[in-house]
């Protein structure tokens, strides 16, 4: 008793390769994910990094250059050089200037501070207070200006730095009267307004001039003690450490002001967040795996068991009894397909023993009572194609189901004998596709009707037999077939014609094929060819029928004349 039960529990080979089909997939979609996770938040970080130091850099870069700017047009400006040489030459007061430099003050980004000397370097007007203008500033001062007559006419910049962590910024303008040399005019960038100006959120930056002299630090941690005022580069990476901190740098100069501007990131190691989403997806993966094996062993053994049962009574039909009626009561989608079958087949046996009495009948009867006819293998065939695909390709099989449902009722609806060409070809494009899933990349074809046959009135399934015909000898010489449909119409006659590229035949066999086709009476071999041709004598005229050609291992063709007549709406 055990071991009946036992042996009811087995899995079949369909429902285990199933299960183990799908699992694999879900280990690896799992794997993916994590994969995905991983690579999401380092590439998201890396990529938001980079668009914030971008526009980090960017905005600094404008700032600065607007201060630049604006400094170097006051120190041009004609009215204030004017005004500068008259101090020099003791004919305006340092009072007038004091009100200039106030002035401007009010609307830049970064005030400054004025120093005018005259040719022999000796101070003439400064804004700067008695403690400011020191010894060491008068000096380094003379020395600047030395290197900005040098320079030439252009705008001279250096960097002052004294004492503490404050650097200022410094832009010297030789002044000349007529070629004449009377003294430099030198506007000191105030540190202290650097911060409003530069200053953004949690992103840090370092400017330099081309010696290194730092003219903006916003946060000091960032260069080396003792460095007097000097900010080296260490190495050319994306990442640096500073005083145990990890930064994201990037870097841009400009060349106009001889500048170059260092953007830093703060950017901690996120391994710890990475392992932890890690571990929270694959905890996630493992319960998901649960839950998918428990429901997939429900459906695969559900969809198993219908499959085999259906399968099963198929093998019935093809091997023992071909009127056997299919007995399913699983409640899905393959008890539709079992009910169509056992209405098909029912209607092929119909159809077969109608066809033993058409040969004895005249023409009149021949024409009323010749069907349409479907080779049984083809439903075998399929639903052993469907039976595989539901496993390997669920989405495919869906489909290859549904075309098939539509043939087994285009099949058996006898309430037409004659439909449009249209409507026919709709399901030769079905049964052509289920055959290109059957033989995959070996197998396939064109359809080209030309406009105007579509509303042609045809026997229904009347090109059934010429593809089932190309495919089943095309494919006994050769590996790979196509076959093409073509729709013409040609001195009121429709013609359609269905070629493959398959073995072809002989001339003495194609001579045989022509003369069968031609017979009244009935052979049992080639009976395909001899029926089509039959019905469209019988129903279009003498004047219709059927043309066969071909050359041994090129073509096989069959071309079909009907004359259109009334039979075109």
């Amino acid at each position: 008793m055990g071991y009946k039960r036992a042996l009811k529990t087995v899995k079949s080979k369909f429902q285990k390769e199933l299960e183990r089909m799908v699992s694999t997939r879900i280990v690896i979609t799992i794997l993916i994910g994590c994969l995905f996770f991983s690579v999401a938040i380092i590439v998201i970080n890396s990529v938001s990094q980079e668009m914030n130091s971008k526009r980090h850099l960017e905005e600094i870069s404008t700032n600065f250059s607007d201060v630049y700017q604006s400094t170097a047009n006051f120190l041009k400006d004609r009215d204030n050089m004017e005004n500068f040489l008259l101090c020099i030459q003791n004919d305006k007061t340092p009072r007038d200037l004091n009100y200039l430099v106030s002035k401007y003050n009010v609307e830049a980004k970064v005030d400054i501070n004025l120093i005018l000397i005259n040719q022999e370097d000796q101070v003439v007007m400064t804004t700067f207070s008695a403690e400011d203008i020191n010894l060491h500033r008068k000096e380094f001062n003379r020395i600047a200006a030395k290197n900005a007559r040098e320079n030439g006419l252009n705008i001279y910049t250096t960097v002052y730095f004294f004492k503490g962590d404050a650097s200022e910024y410094l832009m010297m303008l030789p002044l000349y009267d007529r070629k004449t040399y009377c003294g430099t005019v030198a506007a000191y960038l105030k540190n202290t307004d650097w911060n409003n100006c530069l200053s953004q959120g949690q992103y840090d930056t370092i400017i330099t001039n081309d010696r290194n002299d730092i003219i903006y630090c916003s946060n000091n941690s960032l260069t080396e003690k003792n460095s007097a005022n000097k900010y080296m580069e260490k190495n050319g990476g994306k990442y640096i450490r500073l005083n145990d901190k990890r930064y994201f740098r990037r870097s841009r100069s400009l060349e106009s002001e001889n500048i170059r501007i260092d953007s830093f990131i703060y950017s901690p190691e996120n391994s710890a967040y990475l392992i932890i989403g890690v571990i929270t997806i694959i905890s996630l993966g493992a319960v998901w795996t649960v839950m998918f094996l428990n429901m997939l062993g429900v459906m695969s053994k559900k969809t198993s068991e219908s499959v085999e049962l259906l399968v099963k009574e198929i093998r019935i039909i093809r091997k023992k009894d071909t009127s056997h009626e299919i007995t399913l009561r699983t409640g899905d989608e393959f008890e539709e397909i079992a009910e169509q079958i056992n209405k098909m087949v029912k209607s092929i046996n119909e159809l077969n023993h109608k066809n033993i009495e058409l040969v004895q009948m005249n023409g009149q009867m021949e024409m009323q009572n010749l069907q349409e006819r479907m080779n049984p293998h083809f439903i075998y065939n399929t639903l052993d194609n469907i039976k595989y695909l539901i496993v390997s390709d669920p989405v495919k099989a869906e489909n290859m189901i549904e075309r098939f449902t539509h043939i087994l009722r285009y099949s058996i609806n006898n309430t037409k004998k004659k439909v449009f060409l249209q409507e026919d070809m709709v399901y030769i494009e079905d049964y052509l596709f289920i055959q290109k899933i059957r033989f995959g990349n070996r197998f396939g074809y064109t359809i080209e009707i030309v406009d105007g046959c579509e509303q042609f009135f045809i026997p229904k399934l009347l090109l059934q037999p010429l593809l089932e015909n190309s495919i089943k000898y095309g494919f006994k010489k050769k590996t790979d077939i196509h076959i093409k449909i073509n729709g013409s119409i040609h001195k009121g006659y429709l013609y359609l014609v269905v070629e493959d590229d398959g073995a072809g035949q002989p001339k003495a066999t194609l001579e045989m094929l022509k003369s069968i086709s031609n017979r009244e009476k009935m052979e049992t071999k080639h009976s395909g060819l001899q029926t089509i041709n039959r019905r469209i004598s019988l129903e279009y005229g003498e004047e219709s029928g059927m043309i066969i050609e071909s050359q041994e291992n090129e073509f096989f063709r069959v071309v079909l004349k009907l004359w259109m007549g009334e039979n075109c709406v």
